[in-house]
């Protein structure tokens, strides 16, 4: 039976194996979710997302969020044995990111957390980019599968 982790809103969790890695929060999140899959290591880091451009002011958490949580992530990953160069990532909103189709803010912010990946030379999925709305996300590690819900549905 596989091990379910709980990950809060400003978190960021790595596990090896039978684990699945869960969001939990109903705030405007963005999800960093990473996996050596050689080693069937993960890490989920749940980040706060801003959609403007004065709240990104009023608080510097959002560099903290969207840079240093990679690197947090990526070290607990590799203290727990993953290798660096096989670890790639994938970057889901959800968890009532509120936008608009066209919303340019949105968009920036998104490529801004991608940006960041690529400057640490981290893979990354640029396929991957999802908005699930008001899901949760989860994090299969064994298998690999990300995994999303609604508040009161069970995984």
């Amino acid at each position: 039976m596989k091990k379910m982790i709980d990950v809060h809103r400003d978190e960021i969790v790595a596990g090896q194996g039978e684990v699945v890695l869960e969001s939990d929060a109903s705030g405007a999140c963005l999800v960093i979710v990473a996996r050596d899959a050689i080693k069937k290591i993960g890490g989920l880091a749940h980040a706060m997302f801003y959609s403007s451009f004065a709240e990104r002011r009023k608080s510097s958490v959002v560099l903290r969020n969207a840079s240093e949580a990679i690197d947090e992530m990526i070290e607990n990953m590799s203290l727990i044995g993953a290798d660096r160069d096989n670890i790639e990532v994938s970057l889901i909103t959800g968890e009532n990111v509120l936008h608009e189709s066209n919303d340019t803010e949105y968009t920036r912010n998104l490529n801004f957390a991608a940006d960041i990946l690529r400057q640490k030379h981290v893979k990354f999925r640029e396929n991957s980019v999802q908005d699930v709305g008001g899901a949760h996300v989860a994090l299969d590690v064994e298998s690999g599968e990300i995994l999303y819900k609604q508040e009161s549905s069970p995984f």
